[in-house]
């Protein structure tokens, strides 16, 4: 997902939400995920903002082969609170 405008980098989000596990979805009228066991919602960035869940969705490793093709990683997670998100490995920086 590329969080264009404010972020010039592509991540890999997970959609499995961080309260009970659901997996939310896109609304893309209101440009959120949304959980429809107990109504978390999270930004398009993975950043909650409503709901009970205590924390933002995780990212996966994301890298780009040689031949220029986009990777996930899905063994490796970080997470937002940890201060992972900032780690060159959990997104692609887009120029």
């Amino acid at each position: 997902m590329n969080l264009a405008p404010a972020e010039n980098k592509l991540v890999a989000l997970s959609v499995i939400c961080t309260h009970l596990g659901c997996i939310p979805a896109w609304l893309p009228g209101d440009r959120k995920f949304k959980c429809p066991c107990h109504g978390s919602g999270y930004y398009m960035t993975g950043v909650n903002f409503e709901g009970p869940t205590p924390r933002p969705l995780e990212r996966f490793a994301v890298s780009k082969d040689p031949d220029g093709y986009v990777m996930v990683d899905m063994s490796k997670v970080y997470r937002s609170e940890l201060g992972e998100w900032d780690n060159p490995e959990s997104f692609i920086a887009l120029s």
